[in-house]
């Protein structure tokens, strides 16, 4: 009987693990990239928060925070990653909605930049650790 069990266990075992394999989504270079870029722009923006391109600035990283969004959509078993991406777009588009209100406070600016950054260096830790 033990015997058996160890032969099932030896059989299981890697159907199993072929499995998770297969359903886990694996590292997406493009992904990668993209939130990286957001990362990299939501830096660099913050120092420019007193500006006068600080407007153009608010509206190119929510169209990249926008194409991060609809492009993890399009990826299987990635719904953790689609979630901080609609989260992500959801601050970059406040920013923007604050611009099309009025001035905005350079503070208010570099915070909302700051949350951009926080959370783009924490996608990129997740999406760079998934198997290659």
């Amino acid at each position: 009987m033990r015997r058996l069990l160890i032969i099932l266990a030896v059989i299981l075992l890697p159907g199993c693990a072929l499995y998770d394999a297969y359903m886990m989504t694996g590292f997406d270079p493009n992904e990668y990239l993209l939130i990286t870029q957001i990362r990299v722009d939501a830096k660099q923006y913050k120092t420019q928060c007193a500006m006068p391109m600080a407007t153009n600035n608010a509206v190119t990283i929510s169209y990249k925070t926008t194409l991060f969004e609809t492009y993890s959509q399009g990826l299987p078993n990635n719904a953790d990653v689609q979630r901080a991406a609609k989260s992500l777009n959801e601050i970059a588009q406040g920013l923007v909605d604050s611009y099309g209100k009025g001035p905005v406070n350079p503070l208010f600016c570099k915070l909302k930049y700051g949350s951009i950054e926080n959370s783009a260096a924490v996608m990129q830790v997740v999406i760079g650790n998934r198997p290659r």
